[in-house]
């Protein structure tokens, strides 16, 4: 099956991305070292290529072209191909990767894009770069601020599609330099290089959940509510985000403490008169720290577990991977695992080591 390829429109009345302002953002956002992009051949990830491509030039820096291969459609290999044309024509490194491991049809976006985050990130730490650029942008926010409204996330989901952050227990940045941009601003600067992208069918398939979403998407716009408007609803949810995620440190730098046998505690009457938002993060945040660092504990586990500390008094829990105890006013928290204690041990004697996890977390 051939690769269908769209040619790039100039939307005369979309605003402009200039390669001055890209690389601005990227200074900003602290790219200054050797980088990977993502590319799938959409409009928006070759929109970044030739971006990123000028970027390492006035920067001096190397970048590598990254293609990954879901092997879910019939045509995945020759896009590959495409994509792999696209590089050697503009004299980037290109590396790719199939993915052998079995995508069902249930949850199919979902597991495509956790199983391609990995093959990405571990080319970036063989490869020893520290920057993974996606292109998601400013209609790819919208969409997933829809997806979680019509879930019920908070603050901290609705807000969730950041500039910068840590990718899982490693050293990698993932850095989303574009989500300013709306995907019309993204083909409109496409036009200026003549640079065809790759029809993705996935895209305009109403079984997946996105699809339906960016339709919906696009009738709310119809009626009103404006790229721009989203784009400060978001804005002012990752402010409050932000703010939120301050007053956790604060509280987890100031009142959580080790015992004499490293374990965590704190005063169970001054966790419960914080806000529930900040209830729920901290929580959370020592879950990951001390526990399952793979495993995000489910919200309303965390609802169950602040109720039990509410109503019971000198009673013992387990979740993620460690048990909390109620003695005396406190809030004891253990990993249950070796490795997470021998872990924690390391941490609780080195102060820094433990503002160091917070902020990774």
């Amino acid at each position: 099956m051939a690769v269908r390829l769209v040619k790039p429109k100039n939307f005369k009345n979309t605003e402009e991305i200039t390669e001055k302002n890209f690389n601005e953002i990227m200074s900003d956002l602290g790219v200054d070292s050797n980088f990977a992009i993502a590319v799938s051949g959409g409009p928006d990830s070759l929109a970044l290529m030739h971006l990123g491509k000028n970027y390492s030039k006035e920067m001096k820096i190397n970048f590598l072209m990254l293609s990954i291969d879901h092997n879910i459609r019939k045509e995945s290999s020759k896009e590959i191909e495409w994509i792999k044309k696209i590089a050697k024509k503009n004299k980037i490194e290109f590396f790719s990767k199939k993915i052998k491991k079995n995508i069902g049809k249930s949850n199919t976006l979902a597991l495509a894009r956790a199983y391609r985050y990995e093959e990405l990130s571990n080319i970036c730490i063989k490869k020893d770069l520290r920057f993974l650029l996606t292109a998601h942008h400013l209609d790819d926010e919208i969409e997933n601020f829809l997806m979680r409204l019509i879930r019920g996330s908070g603050i901290k989901g609705l807000s969730s599609l950041k500039y910068k952050s840590k990718y899982k227990n490693t050293g990698l940045m993932l850095v989303r330099p574009l989500l300013g941009f709306s995907k019309k601003t993204l083909i409109k600067y496409l036009s200026t290089k003549d640079q065809a992208y790759i029809f993705d069918k996935t895209n305009v398939d109403n079984k997946y959940d996105r699809t339906r979403i960016r339709n919906l998407c696009e009738k709310l716009i119809k009626e009103g509510l404006d790229k721009k408007r989203f784009k400060n609803v978001v804005s002012n949810l990752k402010n409050a985000d932000e703010a939120i995620n301050v007053s956790v440190k604060e509280y987890l730098l100031k009142f959580v403490k080790f015992d004499k046998t490293k374990n965590i505690y704190f005063k169970l009457n001054k966790f419960l008169s914080l806000p529930e938002e900040i209830q729920h993060r901290v929580l959370t945040k020592l879950l990951r720290l001390i526990g399952n660092k793979n495993k995000k504990p489910r919200s309303k586990s965390i609802s169950l577990l602040i109720k039990s500390f509410v109503l019971k008094k000198n009673t013992s829990s387990l979740l993620n991977d460690c048990s909390f105890l109620i003695k005396d006013g406190f809030i004891y928290i253990k990993p249950e695992k070796k490795s997470f204690r021998n872990e924690l041990n390391i941490i609780s004697s080195v102060s820094r080591n433990w503002t160091d996890m917070i902020d990774h977390y």
